[in-house]
């Protein structure tokens, strides 16, 4: 048996392992310590420096990019109300017949050929190609759209020819602003057979035995719900059509009026909002 070492104090060595063991875990927790209030500090820094960038950043949102006058500022972004010169539409009667550089000249420089191609209708099985002409409007005078974004109307003719290279069927749109109709509800526009009569005259038309019926005016709209109290008018439109006092091409034509309201408006009196066009058929 192993003698004990000498303990001149009395300490028991197991106690003294104990006390070892304290003094690391309280050095340890010191350590701890430190490095919690150091990135306590950290933090508290840190959020003082986001505040003050975050209040520099709302000052400077509220100072305006540019400098305001008292002069009024143009929203380049919506599209304004703009007068273009009032053209007519053109005697489409009298293209029937004609090969594609006849139409092109009959029509005149306002209209440009945008398309010319093979073309195949399921009604009219005579049709193998199809042109399409746009015209350019001119603004009226003294009009600058410079700083202005304007949706510009549109006037096309779509010319379909046979096997030998002959119109046979005419399809024509045009924007009513292009047009000397006046800027109306569309009951006002179609309460009498003005529209019609002055468009087919100019179509080089003369309708057999019609009679004018001015169009229901519920019959017109179209509703974006028709089943809901809140339902918005989307559209509204009517198709008149008869034949033609002629014994050759064209002998039936086809008038439709239409307002398009886009995303739909509550009243159809809102016609600033509304897309007015015609459309004319000739076969």
């Amino acid at each position: 048996m192993s003698a004990r070492p000498y303990n001149r104090y009395n300490i028991n060595f197991d106690d003294t392992e104990l006390i070892k063991r304290s003094k690391r875990t309280r050095n340890l927790l010191i350590v701890v310590i430190v490095l919690l209030v150091l990135g306590l500090g950290a933090l508290v820094y840190f959020g003082i420096t986001l505040y003050n960038a975050a209040r520099t950043t709302d000052n400077a949102s509220l100072i305006p990019p540019y400098e305001i006058g008292n002069g009024k500022l143009d929203d380049i972004g919506v599209p304004q109300a703009v007068e273009f010169k009032k053209t007519t539409i053109p005697n489409l009667s009298a293209l029937f017949g004609l090969n594609i550089d006849q139409v092109t000249s009959s029509l005149g420089s306002g209209f440009k050929l945008v398309k010319y191609e093979n073309s195949q209708d399921s009604s009219n099985p005579n049709i193998v190609q199809m042109a399409v002409f746009s015209f350019t409007p001119e603004l009226a005078e003294g009009i600058d759209i410079s700083n202005t974004v304007v949706l510009m109307p549109t006037q096309s003719v779509y010319a379909s020819f046979d096997g030998n290279g002959r119109v046979i069927d005419i399809y024509y749109v045009c924007d009513l602003r292009l047009l000397d109709y006046p800027v109306c509800t569309f009951e006002e526009l179609l309460a009498n057979d003005r529209l019609l009569l002055t468009a087919l005259q100019s179509a080089g038309v003369t309708p057999q035995g019609f009679n004018y019926v001015a169009p229901d005016l519920q019959g017109s709209i179209s509703y974006d719900n028709p089943n809901s109290e809140n339902r918005r008018i989307k559209k509204q439109s009517h198709i008149f059509s008869g034949r033609i006092a002629s014994q050759s091409l064209p002998t039936a034509w086809t008038l439709t009026v239409a307002y398009d309201f886009g995303s739909g408006v509550m009243s159809a009196d809102d016609i600033g909002k509304a897309t007015r066009s015609i459309y004319i058929k000739l076969a």
